[in-house]
């Protein structure tokens, strides 16, 4: 099992052992310098790199909800033509159209347009889920900011 040791790296070259990670950030501005870890015998010292988890996490949820608005965005809502002709055909038209032309040339605009507010309705839909998953996880992340120090 290896163990981390952890130091301050100053301007000169140095190296100033520390017992621990939180002590070396605390002697950081002594020295003037970086924190550096080595394993096992602190032959060599290297940067201490802070993992970005939650950047990282953060941006694989932004780049979900810019997929699945787009997938959203240009997903096809009218009827085909096909459909438009089995729905006048039945004599839907009778009523609410003057004729069976009218019915195909009127009746596709009209399902079309109600195909596109749904989408509209759809896409704020997911723009509000968005927002509002992005405030729970900055909630989340500041929580833990505060818990940490």
């Amino acid at each position: 099992m290896s163990s981390k040791n952890y130091a301050i790296k100053d301007r000169d070259g140095t190296v100033h052992a520390e017992p621990g990670r939180k002590e070396a950030f605390a002697s950081r501005k002594e020295y003037g310098g970086m924190v550096v870890q080595s394993k096992n015998d602190g032959d060599e010292w290297k940067p201490y790199k802070k993992r970005r988890i939650f950047l990282w996490a953060f941006l694989a949820i932004q780049a979900i909800f810019i997929i699945w608005l787009i997938t959203g965005s240009t997903t096809s809502t009218g009827p085909t033509t096909a459909q438009v002709a089995q729905f006048c055909g039945n004599g839907a038209w009778q009523g609410v159209f003057t004729s069976y032309a009218d019915c195909v040339k009127h009746g596709a605009v009209g399902l079309t347009e109600a195909g596109n507010i749904g989408k509209g309705l759809g896409l704020a839909v997911i723009v509000i889920v968005w927002v509002v998953v992005d405030f729970l996880v900055a909630l989340t992340y500041g929580i833990y900011r505060l818990a940490r120090r």
